[in-house]
């Protein structure tokens, strides 16, 4: 998956969380600015507690809800903005910490959304998301 940020919400200090919701807004901004795609998005949990117990749920919905679907899921931590590598739009929210078996967490669900348009073909999104250049900063962590 490539990430639409400069950097992870869980990676950024104060000042660059600041940039990460500018940049989320702007993303937003841009996903209202697209054709309200039918989409199905679907759930999955990707920390090591919740997946074990919890499989994959399926949503309709279209593409300008996804601001209010993801409302709905726990983004106590922030949210990603991907592109998988099939070019669906992606979002890694991140929820409360746990602690389960011993073990600390962080509730993390990934939310897929993959847009149709006309008989149902699919939308591919890198053709209005692309990820950001790389800086000096990025670039040594590649």
């Amino acid at each position: 998956m490539n990430l639409l940020h400069k950097k992870s919400i869980l990676e950024c200090t104060e000042l660059e969380e600041r940039i990460h919701q500018v940049e989320t807004n702007q993303l937003l901004q841009k996903i209202l600015s697209l054709p309200n795609f039918d989409c199905d998005f679907e759930v999955t949990f990707e920390d090591d507690y919740h997946k074990e117990m919890n499989d994959p749920l399926f949503y309709e919905s279209n593409l300008h809800r996804i601001s209010d679907f993801l409302e709905t899921r726990d983004i106590k931590n922030g949210v990603d903005t991907l592109l998988t590598k099939d070019n669906h739009l992606a979002f890694r929210a991140f929820g409360e910490n746990y602690t389960a078996r011993g073990k600390d967490g962080i509730l993390t669900t990934l939310v897929t959304v993959k847009c149709f348009g006309e008989g149902r073909m699919p939308i591919d999104m890198s053709r209005y998301f692309s990820t950001p250049e790389p800086t000096v900063e990025n670039s040594l962590t590649l």
